[in-house]
């Protein structure tokens, strides 16, 4: 008798409270429960939600002191702070704190939201500023010269509209950029410790396009890509008043999946149906999010208006340098030795188109020392480019054709990821089979599509052996990154170096199957072009065996690569090797590998190697 009696007194005080609490809740914020705008989608991507809480740690972007976790409690503080017009106060009213929210709001609700009318000076001076017309994102090819480079890099660009100025030019445009908040004096250790870690805020930032342009193109010689959005009207307006939202916002910086490419991946995806990031995979990169872009439809068009590759003065040098003949290179650099070197013989040679074609050259070669030198070479480039601009004067007038160099965007480039199956024959172990993991990203056989060139960058790079009465552990390379660093324009001065750095566990040799040996490998060196199709390297190198540092070398590696065309390309690499500990000759060490084959998302390689026994073996891979 007592249990339904407590149960019905139980349900009245609920019932109660409910009413209660609903008759606190304005006519907003009741159209908007009614409305479920707390379990929206788009409500929890404002909000950069993530597994139940809001990616970013600062306190002023939440309205309810448990906001960051409770989307409800924010949208009803979100409601009851617009319906406030601070009229009177000098504290920012809501509603310009929040644009993007106000917004959605209105969009959402309709009439059946009714808030102050509000005036935002500042909001609408910076809106007024950015003058948006669309938006791009731009990918920015790998750099090796730093640990948070190596995957490439993302920017959003807001593109102007502005009749002075073509949509072609991007020198009044504005950037958005994420990156972590790091200190002038951090090394790479302590970036990548503090990267995996999350050591490090991070936050949006915007500035001047040409200025990162410059930085990443000129200074770094990366290719940039620009993919402009398919987005309404209505969207590129929510986008930019979120953009404002997110103004000093502080997120936590994760190396692997709280980067730019996540971080740009959510802020686009909030007028997305589909998400840009790959799931089930643990890290979040850039190409990844260029890839999904070529495969969304957005309203029934592609969500990819167009795709533009945004040239520079060194990419312009780079193409004019390589159309040259022999004889022109030479004569180039023998240009820009002297002042009165237009009166060498290797100039006088040559017949007025080629010239031209030199001298063409050498004005964007001066302008690139003017635009990015010292004073004191700013002056002696203006001096030397009027010398040769008078030389000029003396040619007569002609057309120059120049060849560029050809390159596909990113969103063609092979896929990261790898799966390989291999069958082989070991001469001291016998016939194999072989399963190939690879997490990512590129060696020096993938296709060069977006990547930096003549390098080779992996990491959790695995090879599993097996046969009819065993499985063993090829090698598993934590990290495995080589670049040769080759500046191809040999007009500057090249004070660049090879260098390569391997992390792994493996085979003592390719004599055993149980020898297993935690080692380090590191190198320095210098590497030439020849003909551009050649690579030649030589790097001296450090073996550190960890498991037992009596077996330790120091070797020279000698290699070649060369690409025929883009169904072949082969790399050979023989070491002599010293041991560190007597210093005996251990031998040479050799792998020639081919791969055949230029498709996205598969190829078939062959290669034959020798450490103490001789291997042979063919595969085939798959890239996803």
């Amino acid at each position: 008798m007592l249990k339904p009696v407590l149960s019905s007194l139980l349900l009245a005080i609920l019932s109660n409270n409910a009413i209660a609490t609903e008759s606190y809740l304005s006519q907003n914020q009741q159209a908007a429960l009614a409305s479920n705008l707390d379990k929206h989608p788009q409500w929890k991507k404002i909000l950069h939600y993530k597994n139940g809480e809001s990616q970013i740690e600062s306190k002023s972007f939440f309205l309810d002191i448990n906001g960051r976790a409770d989307p409800q409690k924010e949208l009803l503080a979100t409601i009851a702070a617009f319906e406030k017009s601070n009229s009177g106060s000098s504290d920012v009213p809501a509603q310009c704190r929040f644009p993007a929210r106000s917004l959605w709001l209105k969009e959402q609700l309709g009439k059946s939201i009714q808030l102050p009318t509000v005036f935002c000076p500042d909001f609408q001076k910076w809106r007024n500023e950015n003058q948006l017309e669309s938006i791009s994102l731009v990918f920015v090819t790998g750099y090796l010269g730093n640990p948070a480079s190596f995957f490439g890099h993302l920017l959003m660009k807001f593109n102007k509209n502005d009749e002075l100025f073509t949509t072609d030019s991007p020198l009044l445009d504005s950037s958005i950029n994420f990156g972590a908040d790091t200190g002038p004096r951090d090394n790479p250790v302590k970036y990548v410790a503090y990267g995996l870690l999350g050591g490090y805020n991070a936050s949006f930032t915007k500035g001047d396009y040409y200025r990162h342009e410059f930085s990443y193109a000129e200074n770094e010689q990366r290719e940039l890509w620009e993919y402009e959005l398919n987005l309404t009207e209505s969207e590129l307006r929510l986008l930019e008043a979120h953009q404002w939202e997110l103004k000093d916002k502080q997120y936590r910086y994760y190396f692997l999946d709280g980067n730019c490419a996540t971080q740009m991946a959510n802020f686009i995806g909030i007028v997305l149906d589909r998400p840009l990031l790959v799931s089930n995979q643990p890290w979040d990169m850039p190409l990844d999010i260029f890839k999904s872009l070529a495969e969304i439809e957005h309203h029934g068009q592609p969500l990819i208006k167009e795709i533009k590759k945004r040239e520079s003065k060194f990419s312009r040098i780079r193409d004019k340098y390589l159309s040259l003949t022999t004889q022109e290179r030479t004569a180039a650099k023998e240009l820009t030795k002297s002042q009165n070197s237009q009166e060498h013989p290797d100039y006088r040679q040559l017949d007025n188109q080629s010239k031209a074609r030199v001298l063409n050259l050498l004005f964007d070669y001066y302008e690139l020392i003017i635009t990015d030198g010292d004073d004191n070479e700013v002056r002696a480039a203006k001096a030397r480019k009027h010398q040769l601009m008078m030389e000029r004067l003396q040619l007569p007038a002609m057309d120059l054709e120049w060849k560029k160099a050809e390159s596909q965007p990113p969103h063609l480039a092979q896929n990261p990821k790898k799966l390989g199956l291999s069958s082989g024959y070991n001469n001291e172990t016998g016939w194999f089979g072989m399963l190939s993991l690879r997490a990512a990203y590129y060696d020096y056989l993938s296709l060069e599509t977006s990547r930096f060139k003549d390098s080779n960058t992996t990491f959790f790079d695995a090879e599993i052996k097996f046969d009819d009465k065993d499985v063993w552990l090829s090698k598993f390379d934590l990290f495995n990154v080589t670049t040769l660093n080759i500046l191809q324009v040999d007009l500057f001065d090249d004070s660049r170096f090879a260098w390569s750095t391997r992390l792994t566990l493996e085979q003592k040799d390719l004599s055993c199957r149980d020898c297993e040996r935690t080692r380090w490998y590191g190198g320095l060196g210098k590497a030439i072009k020849i003909q551009d199709k050649v690579a030649l390297y030589a790097i001296p190198e450090v073996m550190y065996d960890i498991s037992n540092y009596h077996d330790s070398t120091v070797g020279l590696g000698l290699g070649a690569l060369y690409t025929a065309n883009t169904n072949w390309k082969t790399h050979l690499k023989i070491t002599p090797v010293l041991g560190l500990d007597k210093g005996e000759s251990k031998g040479l060490i050799y792998k020639w590998e081919n791969r055949f084959g230029n498709a996205q998302d598969q190829d078939i390689r062959l290669s034959l190697q020798y450490n103490e026994a001789s291997e042979i073996s063919l595969s085939y891979a798959r890239y996803f």
